[in-house]
């Protein structure tokens, strides 16, 4: 072998050795961002777990987005035994929030509901009242019929029960004789007196009154 090629067989073998010591610099470089990386996303995860432990939350868009961040911390598949047993705590603490959560805005819905309905049912009885009120303020039997009839048609019937309620002790209730509608209507239009004082009702589908229930002057 002469001296050219010699050099040229060197020349290779310290060039692989170069790309070598090179590649093994590289994969090293690569592997230890990857553990930084790793030790970052591990840290991090530790860091917001520990943050809802014990959070209590006010609105289901905070504990939403919560459950959001638990499930991309999940999704990592750490093997940290930290992560592991925070991520067990928090989805505990989630659940029981959000049942929590859920119970009160349907309490807060029912009881929303609740005083919508009542402020139907008051604007309600003064309509009642205003035409009961107008049966015995009637200026003659003619006007007073008109208003009777009137008055019938927010009842299912014209037999529809009133009760008369003339006294009221917590469970102890008594009722004056049952009448009806017409009935009482009628008796207006005789006494020309104020009507009383309307307690409660109840209505069906169709909106019409089937029982009406009254307090005694």
């Amino acid at each position: 072998m002469n001296k050219s090629s010699i050099f040229t067989v060197l020349l290779m073998a310290l060039v692989m050795s170069v790309s070598f010591t090179g590649c093994k610099s590289q994969k090293k470089l690569a592997a230890e961002q990857a553990q930084q990386e790793l030790l970052a996303k591990t840290q991090k995860a530790q860091a917001d777990l520990q943050a809802m432990v014990g959070k209590e939350y006010t609105s289901l868009e905070e504990l939403s987005a919560d459950e959001a961040r638990l499930n991309e911390i999940k999704s990592y598949n750490l093997s940290d035994a930290e992560v592991q047993d925070l991520v067990a705590k928090v989805d505990a603490n989630l659940a029981t929030q959000r049942e929590a959560l859920e119970a009160k805005l349907a309490e807060e819905q029912k009881a929303k509901e609740a005083a919508e309905k009542e402020k139907v049912q008051e604007a309600q009885k003064r309509d009642i009242y205003y035409l009961l009120d107008n049966i015995t303020g009637s200026g003659s039997s003619q006007e007073a019929n008109l208003m009777i009839t009137e008055a019938l048609a927010l009842f299912a019937s014209p037999d529809v029960p009133v009760l008369i309620e003339v006294y009221n002790d917590g469970d102890i209730v008594d009722y004056d004789k049952p009448t009806t509608a017409q009935k009482y209507l009628d008796y207006l239009k005789d006494v020309k007196r104020n009507p009383d004082q309307i307690k409660e009702f109840k209505k069906d589908s169709n909106g019409k009154i089937t029982e009406l229930i009254l307090k005694k002057r």
